[in-house]
């Protein structure tokens, strides 16, 4: 009896073995995906603080003993770098913030008597690692001078601000929410081709290539049904954001419809691109999950670029999201139209991506076989 069910045990374990692991979507996202998943966070995360630098602007409104014993310790400090050797003033350091050639201003003390350090930040990346990074070792600093006596009456304060390349009102849920968007637009193209791997196995495709229905027409109102779908994305995450989290958008309409559009067509044709090369839906959305999980944590959708370690920086600035990305928040929240080399940047990315996509996936996408 007991060898019976033994055997029984063994054929069923046989069976469920067989059956599991023959998909290879199992293999996915069952052991590739964790692996895949474990490698980027450890690699964005879990690198070592080494890694991390900083990149500032110093400002010293009078000459002092104070601010120049600053001065000194800051320049001492190895993660820091300085976008100029000697201080400049105010409005140009704070311009070069708002260009991003910097990280952080410091504005050092004006006398003992008034012995304030400030320190300015972007206000889209006030929650960043970076961000909280810089303003935990001024503060360290700041501790460390007061206990060395250096103020001479008055003791020594950090005080804080954020100003932003837009609307003085934007924060960090504007980034994140302007990210979210062009994640959601990307995905939507991406996704949206699953429709050209199941007409081309059933063989819808091959029955509508032998009808008098136009083709070109065929892919024009499928390329419309994208566009609905991402302007009811964008209005719905939108209108979450301003209602629910208190978010603020300065849009410049002419350059995100543009932005948009050129985006949209972008991620369709990558799309299609990763259809030519699936035989199931299985295989398609084991790609595009793969594609779509690389870009979102690395093309800056919840924290900025220049935050990721060195050696990640050049795989962000090829993918596509992360001009994306930068082309939405540019036109919803800075406000920056088309007279602007980062905008035509992004768009020339983004229409290289389209247009090498779309030839190499109408060079292997099989029009008429059927499986």
């Amino acid at each position: 009896m007991a060898a019976n069910n033994w055997n029984q045990f063994k054929k069923l374990f046989s069976a469920h073995f067989k059956m599991m692991f023959r998909d290879k979507s199992v293999w996915f996202w069952s052991i590739f995906y964790p692996v895949l998943l474990l490698s980027v966070f450890i690699m964005i995360f879990g690198s070592s603080s080494d890694s991390f630098s900083a990149k500032l602007a110093l400002v010293e409104p009078s000459s002092n003993a104070m601010s120049k014993s600053l001065q000194q310790e800051l320049k001492e400090i190895d993660v820091f770098q300085f976008h100029s050797e000697h201080a400049v003033p105010r409005d140009e350091a704070e311009q070069w913030l708002k260009d991003r050639d910097v990280d952080a201003v410091v504005i050092l003390p004006e006398s003992a008597a008034n012995a304030r350090l400030e320190l300015i930040m972007n206000k889209e990346k006030q929650n960043s690692s970076s961000s909280q990074a810089i303003s935990s070792i001024l503060n360290s600093l700041v501790m460390q001078s007061n206990m060395q006596g250096i103020a001479v009456g008055p003791s020594l304060e950090l005080q804080t601000a954020y100003i932003s390349a837009g609307s003085e009102q934007l924060e960090y849920t504007d980034f994140l929410l302007t990210g979210l968007i062009a994640l959601s637009v990307a995905q939507a193209g991406m996704f949206g081709m699953i429709d050209l791997v199941e007409m081309r196995r059933n063989g819808l495709l091959k029955r509508l290539i032998m009808t008098p229905a136009k083709m070109g027409l065929f892919g024009l109102g499928g390329i419309v049904v994208r566009f609905i779908l991402s302007g009811i994305q964008i209005v719905l995450l939108s209108l979450i954001g301003i209602l629910v989290f208190g978010a603020h958008l300065n849009i410049n309409i002419t350059a995100f419809l543009t932005i948009f559009l050129v985006g949209t067509l972008s991620f369709a044709g990558i799309g299609f691109m990763i259809a030519a090369f699936s035989k199931s839906m299985e295989s398609y959305f084991g790609m595009a999950n793969l594609f779509s999980f690389i870009m979102m944590f690395i093309s800056g959708i919840f924290f900025d670029v220049s935050a990721l370690p060195e050696y990640i920086k050049p795989l962000a600035h090829v993918l596509p999201l992360t001009y994306f990305a930068n082309g939405i928040r540019d036109g919803m929240v800075y406000g920056f139209g088309m007279i602007n080399g980062a905008f035509w940047l992004n768009i020339g990315v983004l229409l290289l991506w389209g247009v090498v996509t779309v030839l190499i996936g109408a060079k292997f996408y099989k029009w008429k076989e059927a499986k």
